[in-house]
């Protein structure tokens, strides 16, 4: 071999190629990205050619066409297939920046839900997906006492301690609200935080109840009642067993 080609490729892949041209071929191999590429798309070749064999063992010789159409050819068909890579690519990151649009366009809409702030908010410290073991819900419900503020508390115990679920009825706002767990003995645990966004003109409260979720790591039995109080701890409500 007078100098190295990149055409060599095909010629090293099926070992052809004597030892002093695969030597120099092989110097070229590890300086040239364009045969590297090309060493990958050739790698599968010799043993496609031998399962061909097994059942086409004298295959047609084609008609000798001029090497500079065939190479157009390979050419062509190689922009095409990074065109359709590219294009696979673009598809791909599109569906991952569409998908959380499409999904929020499908929520159903609500007096709590809003495309500007001040909006619900989910809660600063997210609760663990609850994994339930056997046991009894446990039920708090409560209010304050001259307003129309009501809230009820439904505790799951988990293996982690206990899922809360609160629905609040009643809440004016705008403001910005946290529920407390009270334990019967020790440290007391913020379950979740949430925004109440303001009411609606000529409402005096919210028409439909606010549903929040957290977590906790007190068990149901530890608990004696929850709080909802303000982030300055002003104290909105006390929910009771």
């Amino acid at each position: 071999m007078g100098g190295v080609a990149h055409t060599d490729i095909a010629a090293y892949v099926l070992g052809v190629l004597d030892e002093s041209d695969t030597a120099v071929f092989e110097a070229h191999l590890l300086d040239c990205p364009h045969c590297q590429l090309d060493l990958l798309e050739f790698y599968d070749l010799p043993e496609i050619l031998a399962e061909v064999r097994k059942y086409w063992p004298e295959p047609p010789i084609p008609q000798p066409r001029a090497l500079g159409g065939m190479f157009d050819e390979l050419a062509r068909l190689r922009r095409r297939r990074r065109i359709l890579a590219r294009v696979a690519t673009v598809a791909a990151v599109l569906l991952i920046i569409a998908g959380p649009l499409i999904t929020l366009a499908l929520l159903p809409s609500g007096p709590y839900q809003a495309t500007e702030a001040p909006a619900p908010v989910a809660a600063s410290t997210p609760a663990p997906v609850p994994t339930r073991v056997p046991g009894t819900a446990s039920m708090f419900a409560g209010g304050e006492a001259g307003k129309s503020l009501q809230a009820q508390v439904i505790v799951q115990p988990t293996t982690w301690g206990s899922n809360v679920d609160l629905v609040l009825s009643g809440v004016s706002g705008p403001q910005t609200c946290r529920l407390v767990a009270v334990p019967w003995a020790g440290p007391e645990q913020t379950v979740s935080n949430w925004t109440v966004p303001a009411l609606e003109p000529g409402a005096a409260v919210a028409l439909e109840p606010l549903r929040i979720s957290g977590g906790t790591a007190l068990a149901p039995a530890e608990i004696a009642r929850f709080e909802i109080r303000t982030p300055d701890g002003e104290l909105l409500a006390t929910i009771p067993r």
